[in-house]
């Protein structure tokens, strides 16, 4: 079970290298997103995305992030703002699985990444009610995460804490602290 695997090498990365990244290459990595599994095959997740190469629209999702995340942001090749539909399409009613589901599909896109060379990082941190306004989403979508999207940049550029929490070693949860045997309990 040890080894290098595209799953076991990406972490959330912090520097970036202001480099454009290709709608070609995008493309591919929401292709990996849209074969992601789904409850009654809604494909409940959409993707807003902002490339540098476009400022503008760049900026405008960058802005809308914690302060601590635009820091670094900046440099990313794109920012994909990740959304959920609330509602089931065959019924109308609540998708308690949306979540999920927009989880499946980010974890694919950043694991194609990944397999690309590339390095992202998902944020939570950012202005909710303001990225539904700003990215003119309907009432039934709901902002998930933005994910920065782009080519692994200089770590010493960083600020001295950054940089700290970059190389700090990656810690993971023990397998048996989070599994249980139903048999067992």
């Amino acid at each position: 079970m040890n080894g290098s695997t595209p799953i076991k090498d990406r972490r959330s990365e912090l520097a970036f290298a202001p480099k454009e990244l290709s709608t070609e290459v995008l493309l591919e990595l929401f292709d990996a997103a849209r074969w992601a599994a789904s409850s009654y095959n809604e494909q409940p997740w959409r993707f807003y995305y902002a490339k540098r190469e476009a400022p503008e629209a760049f900026i405008s999702v960058l802005n809308l992030l914690a302060e601590g995340n635009r820091v670094w942001a900046k440099d990313a090749s794109a920012l994909i703002v990740s959304a959920a539909k609330k509602e089931l399409h065959r019924t109308g009613k609540q998708n308690f699985y949306a979540m999920h589901d927009v989880g499946m599909a980010t974890a694919n896109l950043m694991i194609r990444a990944a397999e690309l060379g590339l390095v992202t990082h998902p944020m939570g941190g950012f202005d909710h009610e303001l990225m539904h306004e700003t990215l003119m989403m309907d009432d039934t979508e709901y902002p998930v995460a933005v994910i920065a999207v782009g080519y692994k940049g200089n770590v010493a550029a960083l600020p001295p804490e950054l940089q700290k929490r970059l190389n700090a070693p990656r810690v993971r949860s023990s397998i048996e602290s989070f599994t249980f045997d139903v048999n067992d309990l």
